[in-house]
């Protein structure tokens, strides 16, 4: 909790009425003026100083809590106020979980303009609560005072590192190797890429894994490729971390050097080891490559996939076209109980593990193409009793949702991050009564932050 601050004119005092999408508490000043709070909780009285003026809404510094929630509770990272990672770790869980629901309910109130007919489920906890994240992916930089190495997250809004030695949210052995990646990038002679000066090596340090297999990559996010001086060094650092931990399968160069914030460039390299990993999933078992998106909480993925399956294949013997596969973990729990299963995927790495994923499960009823969904041809399809989406967090092409309503499958089951996005295209594939919104399906895959994941099942409408 904030130190007392006495009140004074600079000061003012809220009451917090909820949180938005990205965490930040939401209240109104004298005028009417949204303004918004970090670090509160819905119902609390709270003094603030106002940081930022804008037209539409200002933006506010907590100072001092008045009238505590009941639910708060004291974060468990040391780093929590200052690090963008974790935005809600001040709630206790449970509350977390009913603050989701709340910006669920609000998108597809505000943003859709709709309600499900079934309404919302209530959000399902995540089987751990810390010591999940199956990847962490740690900006590196110099310290402009002290010329240190800074390896952490950046601050919220900001492209200010806080250097971590942990992430409690983390599997914990990705710490454990956290550490010694720390000491060897200073032994082995590589020096942060500063993006002002072009000069420099290494702009992330990536790690992760399998949960439930123990394996372990690490991937050296560079700009250009090392002297083979540093090349050696780099090599050695990885036989010195297998040593201690045998888990590590593998060290991998990815190289970008591209401006902007995109993490992974487009080639990667493995050094020493492998340059993917195995997890399982259920009772299947997946490759992941090096820069293949994988959902960061195996466990509650699980429940997701499954109850996707669940949906999208009610009878057991549907067609199903499944947009944005990925390396194909949720295709194979909609092959488990379909007739056969379409999946499009665009990255090309993701869709060399696609298809050996299928393969390796046992699948013969799935057809796996490389492509974006944007370009593909709807028409040559044929119909389709469901079609699935797993989109990024920016959501769907327009031209996608068209082409998805012309193929007028019976169902459409809309996965997403992004209650936002998934609102707003949920709206657009029920405009014209092309499709009815039945029920939305919510899952805690990122504890202690305000991300929640979201299934959204559509039924065919009557036009």
């Amino acid at each position: 909790m904030k130190t007392k601050a006495s009140v004074s004119p600079e000061l003012i005092r809220l009451n917090i009425e909820k949180l938005d999408s990205q965490g930040d508490g939401i209240s109104r000043d004298a005028t009417g003026k949204i303004i918004f709070v970090p670090g509160v909780l819905p119902g609390e009285t709270v003094l603030v100083r106002k940081t930022t003026e804008k037209k539409d809404f200002s933006t506010a510094r907590l100072v001092e809590i008045e009238k505590p929630h009941p639910e708060r509770v004291k974060p468990f990272c040391p780093w929590y106020e200052r690090c963008g990672g974790c935005q809600i770790q001040h709630a206790s869980y449970p509350f977390q979980l009913k603050m989701k629901s709340q910006v669920l309910e609000d998108a597809f109130s505000r943003i859709g303009r709709m309600l499900p007919l079934e309404g919302f489920a209530p959000v399902e906890a995540s089987p751990l609560e810390s010591g999940y994240r199956n990847k962490i992916s740690l900006p590196v930089s110099r310290s402009e005072n002290s010329g240190a190495l800074e390896i952490g997250y950046f601050q919220k809004r900001s492209h200010r590192i806080v250097t971590i030695d942990r992430c409690p949210v983390a599997v914990p052995v990705l710490n454990e190797i956290l550490k010694e990646i720390r000491a060897g990038i200073a032994q082995a002679g590589l020096l942060p890429y500063e993006e002002r000066a072009k000069q420099g090596l290494l702009r992330h340090v990536v790690l992760r894994g399998g949960q439930e297999t123990g394996e372990i990559l690490i991937i050296l996010v560079v700009h250009h490729s090392p002297d083979p001086s540093i090349t050696k060094n780099i090599i050695s650092m990885a036989r010195r971390i297998r040593k201690r931990y045998p888990q590590l399968v593998g060290l991998a160069l990815n190289f970008n050097p591209s401006a902007g914030n995109v993490i992974f460039g487009p080639v990667t390299k493995s050094l020493s080891g492998r340059a993917f990993f195995y997890e399982r999933l259920s009772d299947m078992t997946f490759k992941f490559d090096a820069t293949s998106f994988a959902q960061v909480n195996t466990r509650q993925a699980v429940r997701l996939y499954q109850a996707v399956a669940n949906e999208a294949c009610p009878s057991g013997g549907e067609n199903v076209l499944e947009l944005y596969a990925g390396v194909g973990t949720l295709t194979c729990f909609l092959a488990a109980r379909s007739s056969r299963v379409l999946a499009l995927e665009e990255w090309g790495p993701s869709v060399d593990c696609l298809k050996e994923n299928v393969s390796r499960n046992g699948f013969s009823n799935v057809r796996a193409l490389g492509g974006s969904a944007e370009k593909l041809d709807f028409s040559a399809i044929g119909p389709m009793d469901s079609v699935v989406v797993d989109p990024p967090r920016s959501g769907c092409h327009p031209d996608v949702l068209d082409h998805i309503a012309q193929l007028s499958p019976r169902r459409v089951i809309y996965v997403s991050c992004n209650p936002s996005t998934l609102a707003r295209d949920v709206g657009l594939l029920c405009r014209e009564e092309h499709f009815h919104l039945h029920k939305v399906l919510p899952f805690d895959l990122f504890p202690q932050t305000c991300h929640v994941e979201s299934i959204a099942i559509l039924d065919r409408g009557s036009s």
